[in-house]
């Protein structure tokens, strides 16, 4: 072993004499639990003493005695007094209480529950209908002469009138409940209904969650909708009860004016001319119900001036106006195919004119003005063929259009009489294409009727389809139309039904002939439905009855 391993053996030794020391100085210095003193064994327990922990207890309430009358007890006991008394106490001889049976307070409790939840209804359904069961019969309206009630006088006379007022301009289509002409809304699965074998026309559906309560005094339905379909040629009606009314169904059958109530045109129009340009349906118009009950302010106007006509035919106008203008390319082509017809009008040819060189000359002179305009109207027209089946409609092709047309210069001969000498004499008028007057008619006013019919077709589908220019001129219009055409329900007809009963019949609807919905009942009066109170009130339409009346 050398010294390096001395060394190191004894550093080891001395490390481990140093650890001992300190292990030493620990165990001396150590802290010593004290040990535990004997547990005391408990004091012997007393006989019937218990070992749980005594809780605090509350002091008892006092309670004052309190005499119950024996009638009172008797009630309670379903007894009789003198079974619940001493026998040496004194008696009363109150008069004997009838004993209570669980069924009177069974009753009695069905009655009040009952009661509470009619009151819960009435505050749920103001209407006062329920949503599963038609509405009860009300009482008779008594009006005066009629003390009694019978219903010998017209009850209709003070009833409510609901008028049928189409909106102008409409509101959102998701809103829409009521409405006249276009589609019905079906429950699905239902088929487009079929009168005598043929395909019935959709005339109306309105909204029955929107009938004021007292509508045909309370009878009637107050849930789904009411709509009414109409034989094509004969008074044949049918009247159907809608509930779950989600799939709207387009009519099978374009409307045909030789089948009859289908008129878009005034009665001065030609319908042979114009038929063919005619859009074969009702227009879809949406309605707001407006109950009108005595005293108030009816929105139905009584004068009956034809308020489209507007005094344009005898002021003359022109269609260079962008009021008048095309709006797509149906209505386009439609005023082209117009316009090619009536330049066979055009005085193309010098006829023979008897008297002076002078009217000849002229005549030629007219002639020759017609045959340019034939021409250069002719080239327009094929443009606008051409450009229909190839290119999208733009605002700006019906004012390329229009304004072609008002370039094109016609002539005609203007016949009057001398108020000096009373002879006759002859006079050309040279006019634009585009112009109307009432001595120069060539085919503008009959463009206006075209025009007038689609308009109201593509703003009841969309408003926004119309030029401000457009809307602007023809929505007045529409609006003094609806007010002096407009349907109504209930109260009385607004013209006298052969065999109305207004005590046993019940106006459904009333529908008069009307230019803005495109439909013509005789010679201009209305189509009256009628059905019989009892089924009404039972929610019976399998008997209504319509009259057309001039």
């Amino acid at each position: 072993m050398n010294q390096l391993q001395s060394a190191a053996l004894m550093l080891a030794g001395a490390a481990l004499v140093f650890a001992a020391i300190l292990f030493a100085i620990w165990w001396t210095r150590r802290p010593r639990t004290a040990p535990a003193a004997p547990r005391v064994p408990p004091p012997p327990r007393a006989p019937g003493e218990s070992r749980l922990p005594k809780l605090a207890r509350t002091a008892k309430p006092a309670y004052e005695d309190v005499e119950i009358a024996p009638e009172r007890l008797a009630r309670i006991r379903r007894k009789t007094v003198p079974s619940l008394l001493d026998e040496d106490a004194p008696r009363s001889d109150p008069e004997p209480v009838a004993d209570i049976e669980p069924e009177t307070i069974d009753a009695a409790l069905d009655s009040a529950a009952a009661q509470v939840e009619e009151e819960a209804q009435r505050a749920f359904d103001p209407v006062g209908t329920s949503l599963s069961k038609a509405p009860e019969i009300e009482e008779p309206v008594r009006e005066m002469g009629d003390p009694e009630g019978s219903g010998a006088v017209d009850a209709a006379a003070g009833a409510v009138t609901l008028r049928l007022v189409p909106q102008i301009p409409p509101r959102d289509a998701i809103l829409t409940t009521s409405w006249l002409g276009g589609r019905p809304r079906l429950p699905r699965g239902m088929e487009w209904p079929v009168i005598a074998g043929e395909s019935a026309i959709f005339l109306a559906q309105v909204d029955c969650t929107e009938l004021p309560r007292d509508l045909w005094q309370g009878s009637g339905p107050r849930d789904g909708s009411l709509a009414f379909f109409i034989h094509p040629r004969s008074t044949d009606m049918r009247v159907f009860h809608l509930r779950d009314t989600d799939v709207a169904l387009a009519p099978s059958v374009p409307l045909d004016e030789s089948a009859g109530w289908f008129g878009p045109y005034p009665a001065d129009r030609s319908p042979d001319e114009l038929a063919c340009f005619a859009v074969r349906a009702f227009p879809e118009w949406p309605i707001n119900l407006v109950a009108v009950r005595p005293g108030d302010a009816d929105p139905r106007d009584a004068d009956t001036t034809d308020a489209a006509g507007d005094g344009l035919f005898e002021r003359g106008y022109d269609i260079a106006d962008p009021a008048f203008h095309p709006f797509d390319w149906g209505s386009m082509t439609a005023m082209v195919a117009l316009l090619e017809m009536r330049l066979d009008r055009l005085e193309t040819g010098a006829a023979p004119v008897a008297g002076e060189e002078g009217a000849i000359a002229e005549a030629e002179h007219r002639a020759a003005i017609n045959r340019e305009a034939r021409a250069r109207a002719e080239e327009i027209i094929a443009i606008v063929h051409d450009s229909a089946a190839r290119d999208a409609f733009a605002p700006g092709d019906a004012t390329a259009v229009m304004s072609a047309l008002h370039a094109i210069r016609w002539a005609k001969a203007a016949h009057s009489v001398d108020p000096e000498t009373g002879a006759a004499r002859v006079e050309t008028i040279t006019l634009p294409l585009t112009t109307h007057r009432p001595d120069a008619d060539l085919w503008v006013h009959d463009y206006r009727a075209i025009l007038f019919d689609r308009a109201k077709h593509a703003w009841c589908t969309n408003p926004n389809s119309l030029s401000a220019p457009a809307r602007a001129f023809f929505e007045p219009r529409w609006r003094d139309l609806a007010a002096r055409e407009m349907a109504s329900m209930g109260g009385a007809p607004s013209l006298t039904a052969d065999g109305h009963e207004a005590g046993h019949d019940a106006v459904l609807i009333d529908l008069p002939t009307s230019r803005l919905m495109s439909r013509r009942f005789g010679t201009g009066g209305h189509l009256v439905v009628t059905i019989d109170r009892a089924a009404l009130a039972a929610g019976d339409f399998s008997a209504p009855r319509a009259a057309v009346i001039d």
